[in-house]
């Protein structure tokens, strides 16, 4: 391994994750890149020829330029401070588009300001901090196809990663809790290791909300129905319905 690739190495595991399910493209659109720290392993790995990155915070957009620099791939790495999507509103199809580390109603709200530029993608690698449901249920909705998902587990936080490509079919199975998108049902599919442990993990932060609102005289149905959802979709998986 090249003293440069050793620099840009990713040690976090969201990204990790977020670079393997990009796969290989010409060209990266990497939407509040941060650091730039994906736009640079994606370069290094031979993961994209190019990558444009971009950052509404001034301070992050000069970040990523001193990394670029620093690892000599400035040529083949473009950082622009811009919010959402206008970077890549000039760019010419074939791209992808990763967007990382922010709220999920956040990140369908850059798809949806930009949708242009979204559905000439042939790749949409999302990772949500919090709002799965709404930024899956965006998705699906306004015609995305969820190809691929994956669960990082990166200490006592769980993560979801979503890979998705405008135009596409989502075929969700029977067994499937009907209209809920806080979890997917590719991921189902594939019932990684992780994914058990984080269906665990909501039903118990769901059961301690539904303990203080019932000490408080209330019962709400909301928290009640992501129980029982829960409990089917874990069934589910354990009856082999999924």
């Amino acid at each position: 391994m090249s003293g440069s690739l050793r620099c840009a190495e990713l040690k976090d595991e969201r990204l990790k994750a977020v670079l393997a399910m990009i796969g290989k493209c010409e060209t990266l659109a990497d939407v509040g890149c941060d650091h730039g720290l994906l736009s640079a392993a994606a370069i290094l790995t031979g993961a994209a020829g190019y990558a444009l990155a971009s950052d509404i915070s001034p301070g992050s957009a000069r970040k990523a330029e001193r990394l670029a620099k620093r690892l000599g791939i400035e040529n083949r790495m473009t950082v622009v401070c811009c919010d959402g999507l206008a970077a890549a509103a000039g760019e010419e199809p074939p791209y992808s588009i990763a967007i990382c580390g922010m709220g999920g109603e956040l990140i369908a709200r850059i798809l949806d300001e930009n949708a242009r530029a979204a559905r000439l993608a042939d790749r949409i690698v999302v990772q949500p901090m919090r709002g799965e449901a709404e930024l899956r249920e965006y998705l699906v909705k306004n015609g995305y196809g969820i190809t691929d998902e994956r669960v990082v587990r990166d200490g006592r936080r769980f993560y979801q990663v979503i890979a998705a490509v405008p135009d596409g079919e989502n075929i969700i199975p029977d067994g499937f809790p009907k209209d809920w998108y806080r979890f997917g049902w590719v991921m189902a599919r594939k019932h990684p290791e992780e994914l058990t442990p984080l269906l665990l993990h909501y039903r118990a932060v769901y059961s301690r909300e539904l303990e203080k609102a019932r000490a408080r005289g209330k019962d709400p149905r909301p928290l009640t129905d992501e129980i029982e959802r829960v409990d089917a979709l874990l069934d589910a998986m354990k009856g082999g319905s999924i």
